[in-house]
């Protein structure tokens, strides 16, 4: 259940001061706020942060997200399960009293949110809709959203809109853990559960302000944590968000980096093998199998898979995969990647033109059995793909463009017909594996057991004032 009686503008007027800094329009209001720019996202009683107060978040102090259900988006349309209000972001000034299921579109027009119902209608810096009753949800795009929806200028398009949901922390992750975990988990694998929970309050916590030029903490997809609101919660995991309320992993005293995937194949992966990063001790990847040497996510889906490529599939599939992955080396955050990237077979070749394929094969392989290093052999040149990029370049093909399941596999070329990759898991094997997980709880281990494991070297704690951005 959402809290009620929060300060929404005491909220409203930190997420305005940390959208638009030193603004003249939100610096003018500070009187308002009465010193609310200097207090952390606490919630109710908001208060100063330091060595003193230091402590434990209480159920009283929720912690807000700002999450990213949509961008860049032409007119959108906003209602209520019940009775709501339309406010103005910056004022926090109820401008309309609707009743359930009436209708708000809003859409930008020269840099300001426009809106416009059956009442009446406006421009506002930004819009806020929230439910005069918490139990009510708020809706968009067809789905339940508890908290409020906020609709700004997208700050990356300013003909465009955000549909924001700001909602507490924990009612985010009953929206999350059922989602990334599966839904309708039975009481036997609840520490799974638990743990699935704790992982994503600490992700989510860690990434508060993470995007702050954008406007918002997370994306509700693949891009941070999968979140669908409040039609997908599940007793389960409702449970298990309330049984571990609070409680976040740490490393070296910050939260820690808790990436989650859903099947190991029987050993996770260092984080420096999947993205060009220094090596984090935290996540340094780790054995996970049982004592007779079976993995623990043997039985978990994705567990083995095959995939197989005409020659023509896959030449396709290059044609549009190679091109991105010399720019991810070259302009985006793969530059420690760049030196050995592409190898032009005459001068002057492009290598965001392939060409026809050659070869396809196994350079390297990590001590896990993951593959390292991919060369892809065309009439442009050998290309070297690395690490966790090599899921985006060798996609599956038949159209589905789709990332290929784990690095962990055999490759197989038959004559320049066919290619074949056999492998295990599914996904970049970081961190928790979802699948192993479940079948350590199903063991019997707890929650506190399955985290040590998979998060070797973090401590598990509750949130305290002096974490908050």
């Amino acid at each position: 259940m959402l809290r009620s009686g929060l300060s929404w503008t005491r909220r409203r007027l930190r997420v305005a001061a940390r959208r638009h800094g030193s603004l003249a329009l939100v610096l003018a209001l500070l009187p308002l706020a009465a010193g609310c720019f200097a207090s952390k996202r606490v919630g109710y009683q908001d208060r100063p942060v330091g060595p003193d107060v230091a402590g434990p978040i209480s159920a009283a102090e929720p912690v807000d997200l700002r999450v990213a259900l949509g961008e860049q988006l032409a007119k959108q349309r906003i209602t209520c399960t019940g009775p709501y209000r339309i406010s103005s972001g910056l004022y926090d000034e109820t401008i309309l009293d609707l009743d359930a299921g009436d209708s708000t579109s809003a859409w930008c027009l020269q840099g300001r949110v426009m809106y416009a119902n059956a009442l009446q209608g406006g421009r506002l810096d930004w819009l806020v809709a929230e439910p005069r009753d918490p139990d009510h949800h708020m809706l968009w795009d067809g789905r339940s959203w508890r908290g409020a929806l906020h609709v700004i200028v997208c700050p990356v398009d300013s003909a465009s809109v955000t549909v924001l949901n700001v909602v507490d922390l924990e009612d985010y992750l009953a929206g999350v853990v059922p989602l990334e975990i599966g839904r309708g988990r039975p009481e036997s694998e609840r520490a799974a559960v638990e743990a699935q929970a704790i992982a994503a309050r600490t992700y989510a916590f860690a990434k508060l302000d993470a995007r702050r030029g954008r406007g918002f903490d997370l994306y509700a997809d693949t891009r941070d944590q999968v979140y669908g609101g409040a039609d997908v919660e599940d007793p389960v995991a409702t449970a298990a968000v309330s049984a571990t309320a609070g409680l976040i992993l740490r490393h070296e005293g910050l939260p820690a980096s808790t990436f989650f995937h859903a099947n190991c194949g029987g050993h996770t992966v260092a984080k420096d093998a999947v993205w060009p990063v220094p090596p984090d001790p935290l996540l340094r990847g780790v054995r996970d199998t049982r004592p007779d040497g079976r993995p623990w996510c043997a039985d978990g889906h994705g567990a083995q898979w095959r995939e197989q490529w005409t020659w023509s599939d896959l030449e396709s599939v290059l044609q549009r995969s190679l091109p991105a992955y010399m720019n991810y080396v070259e302009n985006g955050s793969g530059k420690a990647w760049a030196s050995d990237a592409f190898r032009p077979a005459t001068a002057g070749a492009d290598g965001r033109r392939p060409g026809q394929l050659r070869d396809l094969r196994v350079a390297e392989t990590s001590p896990d059995g993951r593959v390292a290093v991919l060369e892809v052999v065309t009439t442009s040149g050998v290309y070297r793909v690395r690490g966790g990029r090599i899921r985006w370049v060798l996609r599956s093909g038949g159209g589905k463009f789709t990332l290929l399941r784990s690095t962990l596999f055999d490759l197989t070329v038959a004559d320049g017909r066919t290619a074949t990759a056999t492998g295990r898991g599914h996904g970049h094997g970081l961190g928790l594996c979802q699948d192993g997980a479940v079948a350590r709880a199903r063991a019997g281990e707890q929650s506190r057991d399955i985290l040590e494991h998979y998060y070797p070297g973090a401590n598990l704690g509750p949130i305290v004032a002096s974490d908050l951005p």
